[in-house]
Order: C-alpha cells, then sequence, then structure tokens
C-alpha cells in the first residue's frame, strides 16, 4: 500500500492546460473568420433572387414602357427605379438599385423604349 501513495502519477499542469486552450481558441477564431469571409463573397440565393426579380421588373418596364413607382418594396428589399439620361442608342436608360436594411445588395441597368408605347 505505501508503494501506491509514493508513486507520482503523471499528467498536465494547469499551465500546460491553460496554454492548450489559447491555441484552440486562436485556431477556432481564425477559422470562423474565415469561414464568415466566405459566405459574405460567396454567391448567395439572396443574390440570385434579388437579380431575377431586378430583371423581371426590367422586362416589365420593357413590355409596358411604364415605371411603375419610383420605390418598390418586395421581401423587404427596396428596389428604386429610375429613369437615366439616354444610352447608346438614343434610348432611355432605366437604372434598377436593390438595397435591404441600407446594404446595396446589387444594380442593373438596361435600354428601354418608351417610344414605341407613347406611339400607340
Amino acid at each position: 500500500m505505501v508503494k501506491l501513495i509514493r508513486k507520482k502519477l503523471k499528467g498536465s499542469t494547469l499551465i500546460e492546460v491553460l496554454i492548450a486552450m489559447v491555441i484552440i481558441v486562436v485556431i477556432f477564431t481564425i477559422a470562423m473568420q474565415v469561414f464568415s469571409n466566405v459566405m459574405q463573397t460567396g454567391v448567395s440565393f439572396r443574390n440570385i433572387k434579388v437579380q431575377n426579380q431586378m430583371m423581371a421588373i426590367a422586362q416589365e418596364v420593357r413590355e409596358t414602357g411604364v415605371v411603375p413607382q419610383e420605390t418598390l418594396v418586395i421581401d423587404s428589399i427596396a428596389y428604386e427605379l429610375k429613369i437615366g439620361a439616354e444610352g447608346a442608342a438614343g434610348l432611355p436608360q432605366l437604372e434598377i438599385s436593390a438595397t435591404q436594411a441600407g446594404q446595396k445588395l446589387g444594380e442593373l441597368k438596361c435600354l428601354i423604349n418608351q417610344q414605341q408605347h407613347e406611339e400607340n
């Protein structure tokens, strides 16, 4: 029994455990930053949805020749429509920009032919 009590058990000291924890936290923090950057720069479903919605709005304006409103809100995304200066072929340019909570999600510029609808 005496031999068991005097025998030293091998283990980690408190300092070694703390150093290991600090290393794990640093590696985890770096991994989270890399993951966050990848998620922000990647093509997201929301960006694809916004692009498709802007193209649908532009198509509707081309077909009708009328800008429905200056600002449309669809699914909490604000689409601002502006008729800009004449473009390359002397046609007016439609500019659509999408924002959500102050963050710009995208913009689309295209030419429209309003003269065709004004003559009818």
